[in-house]
């Protein structure tokens, strides 16, 4: 029996469904493979870092031209008192983009194009990727800290599922994880209704 090999556009059928479910079984594992904290370790002492070195995924979806868009990034995060440094890419591993901000300015790296500049790395965001996200707020969100109107960071509370409200975006805490004796979110969800993008959502994977 002959079997006539596949069409070069069955083929890539083929990988973007991989891609896709690989994608997904990775976020679903992320949040599965997280035991719940026990009493104690919610109930550790936190202290927002100054210095912090991450690495996860980063999920959104977003209203375009009334159609629904989603992308699902790597992202490298490295946050000093000055300076944050992140880089993004996609699931093969390829470098989509390299973000730098400083008190006083903003860069945005992508291969074959020149360095575009701004005052802050979400208004780059918007006019070159199409996107935003809270970048200033997730400085202490990613920690699991809430910065007040007073910039004092309160801790929030190390529960599965907690949720508040917070510059405009609702944020649920699904699940946290102690890493080095330091208690912070494992995955966080968020959302926000804007004029340009319709309901933006948000999942975002701490590894």
């Amino acid at each position: 029996m002959n079997i006539a090999p596949l069409r070069p556009q069955n083929n890539y059928r083929s990988l973007v469904y991989g891609l896709c479910l690989m994608i997904y079984c990775a976020l679903l594992s992320a949040c599965s493979s997280t035991k719940p904290l026990t009493p104690q370790q919610a109930a550790m002492p936190r202290n927002l870092q100054e210095n912090v070195q991450w690495n996860g995924r980063i999920s959104l979806r977003y209203q375009e031209d009334q159609k629904e868009q989603s992308v699902t990034l790597n992202y490298d995060w490295q946050q000093t008192p000055s300076e944050l440094h992140i880089s993004l890419s996609s699931a093969l591993g390829q470098t989509v983009a390299k973000l730098h901000q400083t008190p006083s300015s903003a860069s945005l790296e992508q291969a074959k194009q020149e360095t575009r500049y701004a005052s802050n790395i979400e208004q780059l965001l918007v006019d070159h990727l199409g996107w935003s996200i809270p970048i200033d707020d997730l400085k202490t969100w990613l920690q699991g800290f809430d910065l007040q109107a007073n910039k004092s960071a309160v801790a929030i509370p190390a529960q599965d599922n907690f949720q508040f409200q917070s510059k405009g975006w609702q944020l649920r805490f699904v699940n946290w994880q102690e890493d080095a004796g330091q208690i912070r979110p494992k995955r966080i969800d968020l959302e926000k209704m804007t004029e340009q993008f319709g309901l933006v959502k948000i999942a975002i994977i701490i590894m």
